[in-house]
Formats: structure tokens, sequence, C-alpha cells
């Protein structure tokens, strides 16, 4: 085949592939652009092409490989530079993924987009202060992205910055009302602050939004329970693991609360072992063992769980005061 029949041959696969793209069938759209590389192995606008397609349909090693191969041809091409850090990203690659926005930012200094992405990698990274930053840079740039402002309040929510990130959580709700996140998230600022019927009218909103969510049953738990109502969040918590069998949260959260009613201590201990066996690292999990164990008067298996819970989680002062109950009935 003539060079310029092989480059027209070439030109009308990467046309098919586009077209393809466009209406959502990526399979075909990367047969296309492979087709079209046999032919022109080094085009760049084909690699991203073919790497879009591998993106979609979730192949992201390959869909790197090819970015990858983009970069080479072309270094200043910042969207390869911001898809291979996504593509690092979603397969745990982290400061890769740091390092290619990086990049892509010093290539295109006002992208709202790779700060915001930055910003979500550094928030993994823990590193919530400079996560911050890029959020909030990315803000600046373009104001009205309701992730970008819920993904703030989330880091403003770690860092306890607990008003700004109630604002946050409150701005990505005005632009997105029907997104349940935020709204939950509300929710949990709320009851951090002590304001019990606020984060109750939110939790209850997200529910009739998304009445399938486990979360959700279990932040209102606690609320109903914190609130005495321990009925009602008995059912939440049941009704959590119905939607989610063996959860070890769920299953702590309502071993603790059965211990605490002192009813059915036999199912709060079989709950609590579900939940130390899903999660030997929850504190709540081995509180509500020490708890049951203690009402069931297995006061020495109660002090080595409520220990444990306390090693867990040293700063919570009710894991304090029910190892100090437990440890006096000991002595």
């Amino acid at each position: 085949m003539e060079e310029q029949q092989r480059r027209e041959k070439a030109k009308q696969e990467a046309s098919l592939a586009g077209r393809c793209m466009e209406a959502g069938q990526f399979q075909e759209a990367e047969l296309h652009c492979s087709a079209a590389l046999e032919l022109i192995p080094d085009d760049p606008e084909v690699l991203f092409l073919r790497g879009s397609a591998r993106f979609a349909k979730g192949e992201f090693q390959r869909a790197m490989e090819d970015y990858s191969s983009v970069i080479s041809l072309d270094p200043g091409q910042a969207r390869a530079l911001y898809n291979r850090g996504v593509c690092e990203a979603n397969l745990g690659m982290m400061e890769e993924a740091l390092q290619d926005y990086s990049k892509a930012i010093g290539l295109n200094p006002d992208w709202a987009g790779a700060y915001a992405v930055r910003g979500l990698a550094r928030f993994c990274l823990e590193q919530y202060e400079e996560a911050i930053r890029d959020l909030t840079r990315a803000l600046e740039i373009q104001p009205q992205m309701p992730d970008v402002l819920n993904a703030r309040g989330h880091a403003h929510l770690v860092c306890g910055d607990y008003d700004l990130a109630l604002e946050d959580f409150t701005r990505a709700l005005e632009l997105a009302p029907k997104w349940v996140d935020p709204l939950m998230s509300r929710g949990t600022v709320h009851l951090i602050l002590g304001r019990e019927q606020q984060a109750m009218e939110d939790l209850d909103r997200a529910i009739q939004m998304a009445p399938d969510l486990p979360d959700l049953r279990l932040a209102r738990g606690s609320v109903l329970e914190s609130k005495g109502e321990m009925s009602k969040a008995e059912e939440d918590y049941r009704k959590a693991l119905e939607l989610e069998p063996g959860s070890p949260r769920a299953a702590g959260l309502l071993a603790r609360l059965l211990a605490r009613k002192k009813e059915n201590l036999d199912e709060a201990f079989q709950w609590a072992e579900v939940a130390v066996a899903g999660d030997p690292q929850d504190p709540t999990a081995w509180d509500a063992k020490a708890w049951a164990l203690f009402c069931m008067g297995r006061t020495r298996e109660a002090l080595a769980a409520a220990e444990r819970a306390v090693s867990l989680d040293p700063s919570d002062n009710d894991l304090q005061k029910h190892l100090k109950i437990i440890r006096s009935a000991c002595t």
C-alpha cells in the first residue's frame, strides 16, 4: 500500500473511531484506533483516542500505556498528562498521579480541573492543607463546581474546621440539590456541632432520596441513639444490616446499642463478634463486646475486650469510662 493510501485508510479508521466514541461504542472505537495505528504507528491523536476508549472501558493500565506513548511523542501534551494521572489515581498510584497533574498545571496554569484532581490526590495522600489549597484554586477559576466544593468540605471536616466544612457542603447542595453525599456530610457536621435537630433533618431528607444506602441508616441511627430514641436507632441499624449483611460497622453499632439496653445480650455478643471479626481495628466493636460480656457477668473477658478498645483509641472518653467501670468490678 502506498504512503498516501495508507494515510487515507488510517484517517478513515480514526474517523470511525471518533464516531464510535460519540456513540458510546468503546470496544469498536478501540478496534478502529488499533487498525489506524497499524498503518501509522506514531500518530499521537489516534493513540490519545485509543487511550480514551480504553479508559472508558475501565482498562486503566492499557489506557495509561497509550497516554505515555503520546507524552513520549509530545511532552507538552497537557491533556495526556492529565488523563494519565487519572489512570494512575484509579490504579492507586497517587504519587505518580500527583506528578502528572503538576506537570499538566505547569503547562496550563489556569486549568481548574487539573487543580481539582490534584487536590483529590493530595486528599488521598492525607495532605489535607495542600488539598484545600488546590481545591480552593480550582474554585477561584471555576466557582460553580459542586463536586469540588464537596471535596473541600471533606478536607475541612478532616482538619476539624467544621464551620468551613458546613459552608462548603451547603454551597454544594445549592448547586446540586439532589446529591446525597453533601447532604449526609452536612448532617454529620451538624451532629458533631451538637445540632441534633438539624442533623436529623438532613439525614431524613437524604434517606428519602436514597433509602437503600446503609451509611445513611447508620448515621441517622447514631443521631437517634444520642437522643435516647433507642428503638428507632435499632430499626436503622437493623435496616443497615439488611442492606449490607455482615457489615462490621453496622454490627458493632447494633451490638453496642443492645448492650446499652441490657436486652438480648446473647445477640449483642454475637453481633460484637461479627464486628470484631470484620474489623479488628474498630474500637467501637471491642467496646460493644466488652459491654455485652460485662452485662452477662463475664467480667474478666470484658476487661480484656475493654482494654483492647482503649488501646485502639485512647482519646475516646466513653471507652475510658467503660474500662474504668469494668476494671472496678474486677477488683
